[in-house]
């Protein structure tokens, strides 16, 4: 599978635009993001590549400022991660993850996403003018299985150092309550990012 090779270039000129190459943070700083670059980002990940986006993130860790996302598309994972050293330079690495290689919580979430009726960037774009605050992590939230019938996506927004999460369902658009039985410790990025060759 070959789904990012020609579409790279685009990719990184789309995220460019919409703010994410140049944020500051790490451990000890808070992330600085615009309103709607999350999103922007993940419409234009979505668009570029063909492929469905389980969870979308603005990597939070010490180093070089870095988007991460696990995908899918063909019946086969991709966890990608985005890291822009400089202002010129960006480096993107790519793993494919093959059926045989996931475990049975990527499938599940795999199995999810493909029901799906909201666009991920919809669901972070509501999250965001909901609380008021820039989105730094979106995904689909607790796969849908014998203990949840809810398929939603799961939106983390930030004001200053505050953490606020959120969720939308993924069939109707509409804020969910009390998102908290909804939340998985295992997010799909995390998963994707352990199995990645």
């Amino acid at each position: 599978m070959h789904i990012f090779k020609s579409k790279t270039i685009i990719l990184v000129l789309a995220l460019s635009s919409s703010g994410l190459t140049q944020p500051t943070w790490g451990r000890d700083v808070e992330p600085v993001v615009p309103m709607g670059a999350l999103a922007s980002a993940a419409a234009a990940l979505e668009k570029d590549t063909g492929a469905r986006i389980l969870e979308i993130r603005l990597a939070d860790e010490t180093g070089a400022p870095a988007f991460e996302a696990a995908l899918t598309k063909d019946g086969s994972v991709v966890y990608m991660r985005i890291s822009f050293p400089g202002y010129d330079v960006s480096e993107i690495e790519v793993s494919h993850l093959p059926r045989w290689l996931q475990n049975y919580q990527l499938d599940a979430y795999r199995r999810s996403v493909s029901k799906a009726r909201v666009a991920i960037d919809q669901a972070i774009t509501k999250a965001e003018q909901k609380d008021q605050s820039p989105a730094i992590d979106a995904g689909i939230a607790k796969p849908l299985g014998g203990t949840n019938a809810v398929l939603a996506y799961f939106v983390e927004t930030i004001k200053g150092s505050k953490r606020n999460e959120l969720a939308v369902d993924a069939t109707t658009g509409a804020m969910i309550a009390n998102p908290e039985s909804l939340y998985e410790s295992h997010t799909p990025v995390q998963l994707a990012r352990r199995l990645a060759p």
